[in-house]
């Protein structure tokens, strides 16, 4: 078996299957950066989030906001909220009204005001009738399917009633 021997002038030559390991490198940090200024890209074009208006002020009145609620739970008002799809993008608002007795609440002014979770630009207000007492009902054709948000505010008596619901309208 026959040695052979380097020199040391062999040693220090790179050899020729290691002159692609920096390119290597350079090719992963392209690969990298392509994915970071895409991922960045679509994340800036997408963004649909909602901006708050007068976001500070609406901060402020948050105590008042728990008086408020604390003050309608004193109340002790039932309100049911029921919605009923009737076609197309339309539905059937009905709001029950009674009092801490079980009575209906008579001659109140009951109004919804809808909007999308996701979406601005389709705020409805309606003012729903009272068809025998303590019920009160519209009916809505809305520009497009999918979740809103009914805040229904009900005044009678001097006083107010709030609530809240997400609704399904296909």
């Amino acid at each position: 078996m026959a040695m052979t021997m380097r020199s040391d002038a062999d040693q220090s030559r790179p050899t020729a299957g290691g002159r692609w390991i920096p390119w290597l490198f350079v090719g992963l940090f392209l690969v990298v950066l392509a994915a970071n200024g895409t991922m960045i890209g679509v994340a800036l074009s997408t963004f649909n989030g909602l901006e708050t208006t007068n976001a500070y002020e609406k901060g402020l009145a948050y105590n008042a906001s728990l008086a408020a609620a604390a003050e309608q739970e004193q109340l002790g008002w039932t309100v049911s909220l029921q919605s009923r799809s009737v076609g197309a993008r339309k539905v059937e608002l009905a709001v029950d009204l009674a009092d801490r007795l079980g009575q209906p609440i008579r001659s109140a002014e009951v109004r919804a005001e809808l909007d999308r979770p996701l979406q601005q630009g389709h705020e409805q207000t309606i003012l729903l009738a009272e068809q025998v007492p303590g019920r009160y009902q519209a009916d809505l054709d809305l520009p497009l399917a999918g979740q809103w948000t009914v805040r229904l505010i009900a005044e009678a008596r001097d006083h107010r009633y709030q609530l809240a619901e997400r609704i399904q309208v296909k």
